[in-house]
């Protein structure tokens, strides 16, 4: 009876064993997925995101465009892999962004291009967390995973630290141009100028992708549900 015992208990111990094998091949071939998925969606995002900053509807006399919302494939890429890779993604763009760009010196690259475009991948902190978005393999599809309103916090919050890294370099590497006006309020008007008009253009956008995908609808009905 004791030998029955000890074979039984043996063979749960390689079921278990077995079990466990397979959870951890189960998780190394979910995180190869996710990053061969992770790198197609970037360059995808990265290439739209290029083109659409190339189509300038308005350009500022000392840099700064307004584009057809080319800031927003970044955000839906952050929003759909997450911080790391998002600002990862984002610091590419910001590096693509020097070509045909105003280009002073390093401090001012790194200011008026390299952080602020980077900043962009902030985004990612409103993404649904990783364990559930690896579980969707349609990215797009991971954006339902999140409420509305934090896609439009995401958006908001790229803006926001896109401008305040503007705003500084306004204020830094260009208050020669104020003349007698106060530079902050000369640096925050000049760069509100443009990104206010480039958020209102992607605010549009937004809602608009947002109910072709049924993104906004979605979160609308659920929360009829919750009421």
């Amino acid at each position: 009876m004791a030998r029955k015992d000890v074979l039984t208990q043996a063979e749960q111990d390689v079921e278990k064993a077995n079990e466990e094998l397979q959870l951890q091949k189960n998780k190394e071939k979910a995180q190869r997925r996710e990053m061969i998925l992770s790198v197609a969606c970037g360059g995808i995002c990265l290439g739209l995101s290029f083109v659409l900053s190339q189509i300038k509807l308005f350009e500022m006399p000392q840099g700064g465009t307004i584009t057809p919302a080319s800031m927003l494939p970044i955000i839906f890429f952050a929003l759909c892999f997450g911080f790391s890779k998002g600002i990862c993604v984002a610091f590419v763009f910001s590096l693509l962004q020097l070509i045909g760009g105003t280009l002073v010196s390093f401090p001012q690259v790194m200011m008026d291009y390299i952080v602020a475009f980077t900043a962009i991948g902030f985004a990612g902190i409103f993404a649904a967390s990783a364990k559930k978005r690896v579980e969707v393999k349609n990215p797009l599809k991971r954006l339902s995973l999140i409420p509305f309103w934090r896609i439009g916090a995401a958006v908001f919050a790229a803006f926001v630290l896109r401008f305040i890294s503007h705003l500084l370099a306004g204020v830094i590497f260009w208050s020669e141009y104020a003349g007698e006006q106060n530079v902050w309020v000369y640096s925050a008007v000049y760069n509100g100028t443009f990104l206010l008009v480039e958020a209102a253009i992607t605010a549009v956008i937004l809602i608009g992708v947002s109910l072709a995908l049924g993104l906004l609808k979605l979160n609308i009905s659920e929360d009829k549900k919750k009421k």
